[in-house]
């Protein structure tokens, strides 16, 4: 027990470093998109952080992560406040310390997703988001799935399997299918021809063909 302030002291360090720094940062609305609007996050608000707070919101946060360290919830909230400031290093430090600390969630892995995206590391964001639809499937990561794969993997027809499966879900709201819809409209013809119609089995069937035609080509599907 003696050598738990110790531990803590650097944990602290870095909470007051981060409060002091993103102070001025905290301008931005909680509802700003971010570099790439196709993949988005829902940030809710913290609780006991009034709209407005800035810094301080973010430095009472910092605060309940230090004082807990296995506050999930306060871990995921303080996430969600450095993602809104795009302090994308220190939001990635948190989400993976919360991810470790609950595997089977999949709310820090979505996180953890969004934020390797903002960094252009779309590979490990697909990755992460295959995760997160592992624990838990979902139209709204599905869609975000099949963006990834079609504007920035080359993987249209990964990305029409996932946007059919969203499209599917019988939990998917309108706006959101729409949004579905307007990307099968975007994404290549060969790949997405009758997937509304389609059953969420038919584009998995698509992909095995697609692969085998890559195979043909060479090395040039290297993402």
């Amino acid at each position: 027990m003696t050598d738990l302030p110790k531990l803590n002291t650097p944990a602290r360090a870095l909470a007051l470093l981060l409060a002091l720094s993103l102070a001025a940062m905290l301008v931005i609305s909680l509802t700003e998109r971010f570099k790439h609007p196709q993949i988005t996050v829902h940030v809710q608000p913290a609780p006991q952080a009034p709209a407005g707070m800035g810094g301080d919101a973010i430095g009472a946060l910092m605060q309940e992560v230090a004082k807990n360290p296995q506050n999930v919830d306060a871990l995921v909230h303080l996430v969600e406040a450095l993602m809104t400031a795009q302090n994308w290093e220190a939001a990635e430090t948190f989400a993976q310390r919360a991810s470790t600390l609950d595997v089977n969630n999949p709310q820090p892995l979505y996180l953890l997703g969004v934020i390797k995206h903002n960094q252009g590391k779309h590979k490990e964001a697909a990755e992460l988001l295959e995760k997160v639809v592992a624990l838990h499937d979902n139209a709204s990561v599905r869609y975000s799935l099949g963006v990834l794969y079609i504007h920035f993997l080359n993987d249209p027809a990964r990305g029409v399997e996932h946007l059919s499966a969203g499209l599917h879900d019988p939990k998917a709201g309108e706006d959101l299918k729409k949004g579905i819809r307007e990307e099968l409209e975007k994404a290549p013809l060969s790949h997405a021809g009758g997937a509304e119609n389609n059953t969420p089995d038919q584009p998995v069937r698509q992909d095995k063909m697609d692969k085998k035609a890559k195979k043909t080509n060479g090395k040039d599907a290297r993402p």
